[in-house]
């Protein structure tokens, strides 16, 4: 047994602890206390865990882990592991909101320019006819001084039964295009705290139809992530300036516990998540409530199907 492993245990007898009780405290498998006690920290899963789960045995029994830490330097496994590399962050293409012209409203100018036209034509037509009608040379002056002739009633009835307007045709006016309607503002992002059980929190994301993630570090710590299966999707060690991110937007949750959370920030869709409860180990789970209008879309697709 080596000096760091009396200690501890001599320190967990005081408290009056048995092995079954400090696993139910500290959450560690009881043959990973046995060997803390034992001084054999190759029986550990890796380096990281061997020196999280000493601190976390020192806490439960009322020693100072960070003195623990620098007196038994010599016992304790250093940590090697580097960060992994980090995965590419995915991008989604936002759809834009494209507004249609009615085809009413794309024929006004076509339209504007046929009657333009018309009336340039009909001036000059008119214009040449007085200039060069069958008047034999007779002057609009002279036409418009001579007697003038009385033309009877019944020749007046017979042009007008013939079925001659003697108005110009009134050309109907294009009715205005109804305005469209203005889309209504999309609501914006709501993310929640549901509820804490112990050192887990449960927030609820809507209101949204996307589930980025981002993960910013300042220090070292080592985080997992699991998907709404409760699959090991991720873990690692991070140190100072590390970033992860991820898109989460097809799973109905996503559980990240986190070793040390004075060190590493979690965003969601931009969103910073503030730890409600002061513990350095958490989990967190952000569960994705879909928005009524992406409910929708499924429920038709799945319909046509």
């Amino acid at each position: 047994m080596s000096e760091l492993g009396m200690r501890l245990k001599t320190a967990r007898e005081e408290k009056g602890y048995s092995l079954d009780e400090l696993q139910t405290i500290t959450k560690i498998q009881k043959r990973y206390l046995m060997a803390i006690e034992e001084g054999d920290f190759s029986r550990m899963p890796g380096d990281f865990y061997a020196r999280a789960f000493v601190k976390r045995y020192a806490d439960a029994v009322g020693l100072d882990s960070d003195m623990l830490f620098e007196e038994h330097r010599d016992e304790l496994p250093q940590s090697k592991q580097t960060p992994s590399e980090l995965p590419p962050r995915v991008n989604r293409a936002k759809p834009k909101l494209v507004k249609k012209r009615s085809k009413l409203a794309s024929l006004i100018p076509t339209l504007v320019v046929v009657i333009f036209v018309l009336a340039i034509a009909t001036a000059f037509w008119y214009f040449n006819l007085d200039d060069n009608g069958s008047n034999d040379g007779v002057s609009r002056e002279e036409q418009q001084s001579g007697p003038a002739v009385d033309i009877p009633d019944s020749d007046i009835d017979d042009v007008l039964e013939d079925g001659e307007d003697t108005d110009e045709e009134e050309v109907d006016e294009e009715p205005e295009p109804e305005p469209e309607p203005e889309p209504e503002p999309e609501p914006e992002q709501e993310l929640a705290l549901d509820r804490t059980e112990g050192s887990h929190s449960y927030f609820i994301l809507s209101n949204t139809d996307s589930l980025d993630v981002r993960l910013e570090f300042t220090g070292h710590t080592w985080i997992q992530i699991r998907d709404s299966n409760d699959d090991e999707f991720h873990q690692g060690e991070y140190y100072d300036e590390d970033e992860l991110s991820f898109d989460f937007s097809d799973e109905e949750s996503i559980t990240f516990r986190i070793g040390n959370t004075r060190t590493a920030t979690i965003f969601i869709n931009d969103q910073l998540i503030e730890y409600p409860i002061n513990n350095d180990v958490q989990n967190i789970t952000v569960t994705f409530e879909e928005t009524e209008e992406t409910e929708e879309t499924e429920e038709t697709d799945e319909t046509d199907e």
